[in-house]
């Protein structure tokens, strides 16, 4: 599944503390920064390719992480029902989420 650099960057922000320094960089200058792959490579000192692959990695590991563990899609259905004021839907997301094996 390809994602977004939006969806990345959320990944990034709850998985992150997950992957290698080297992804966690890479990826932030990517999605956050816009940075292309050549200005990422001169500014961490690895080849362009380097970078690639550790994009490409990184984004596979965070994309397990959340098939795995969904906190990224748990965060955003709270965030809508709190935006919604929506005392019982935040109940029923959170016992779903508690209950799911």
């Amino acid at each position: 599944m390809a994602v977004s650099k939006l969806q990345l960057s959320q990944l990034l922000g709850v998985y992150g503390g997950l992957l290698t320094d080297k992804q966690r960089e890479a990826i932030s200058m990517y999605c956050d920064c816009d940075c292309s792959l050549a200005e990422i490579a001169s500014e961490v000192g690895i080849s362009r390719q380097g970078v690639r692959d550790a994009i490409v990695n990184g984004e596979k590991s965070l994309e397990k992480l959340e098939e795995s563990l969904h906190l990224c899609s748990f965060m955003h259905d709270i965030s809508v029902a709190l935006e919604n004021d929506d005392k019982n839907r935040v109940f029923e997301i959170v016992r779903a989420f508690v209950n799911k094996e």
